[in-house]
């Protein structure tokens, strides 16, 4: 069965059967039930990822890293409740895409620095590539520069403080940083695959 051809029964049309569609309404354009799914999908990844980022932060014992990574589900599942009651969809998009960009950089600044933080300024990227798949490529452009600066700001300040840095012990190991780095990586990259697979296929 094709997008067009699907149709929300009256009960799917409640805040939880809302919920379960993805927000997607009957009189919703094919373009517009692919950008609802997409967006919905992308933070369904994010937040299943992040639960295991969150185990294995208290596993070790990193609370400060465990209640940063809680913080940002609590703020990604907030902003789809405040959504499926407001039917603003628009704002919704625009506002998560802002979360998935700009919450890896509080993330980072909290931590220390890049190091400290393993890189987990590369989620960020998943807001100029969602941008691409729901909102358009060109309007994507403004997103990924958005990016791009925050890390050269980001990069540029933990160069300066570098000396006074090492002067305290790292309150992470080298082994520690760099099994995150790792993850950060296969993370935002799988996510990032699936999504343009699911896009191209949706497409299709």
């Amino acid at each position: 069965m094709d997008m067009t051809s699907r149709e929300l029964a009256p009960s799917q049309t409640g805040f939880f059967g809302r919920l379960r569609s993805g927000g997607i309404e009957p009189e919703d354009s094919d373009e517009l039930r692919l950008n609802k799914s997409l967006l919905m999908f992308a933070t369904g990844l994010i937040c299943a990822v992040t639960m295991v980022w969150v185990a294995i932060y208290y596993w070790l014992g990193a609370n400060l890293s465990r209640d940063l990574a809680i913080a940002v589900q609590l703020l990604l599942i907030g902003n789809i409740l405040l959504y499926i009651l407001t039917r603003r969809f628009d704002s919704f998009r625009t506002t998560q895409l802002g979360l998935f960009l700009f919450l890896p950089f509080v993330a980072q600044w909290a931590a220390g620095n890049l190091i400290v933080s393993s890189g987990v300024i590369l989620w960020g990227l998943l807001g100029p590539i969602g941008a691409i798949m729901c909102i358009g490529a060109r309007e994507s452009i403004g997103w990924f520069v958005a990016w791009f600066a925050l890390t050269a700001i980001s990069g540029g300040v933990d160069c300066y403080l570098a000396d006074p840095l090492t002067a305290h012990q790292s309150i992470v190991s080298i082994r520690t940083a760099l099994i995150f780095f790792t993850l950060n990586f296969l993370g935002v990259a799988t996510i990032s695959y699936v999504l343009l697979l699911y896009f191209i296929e949706q497409k299709r």
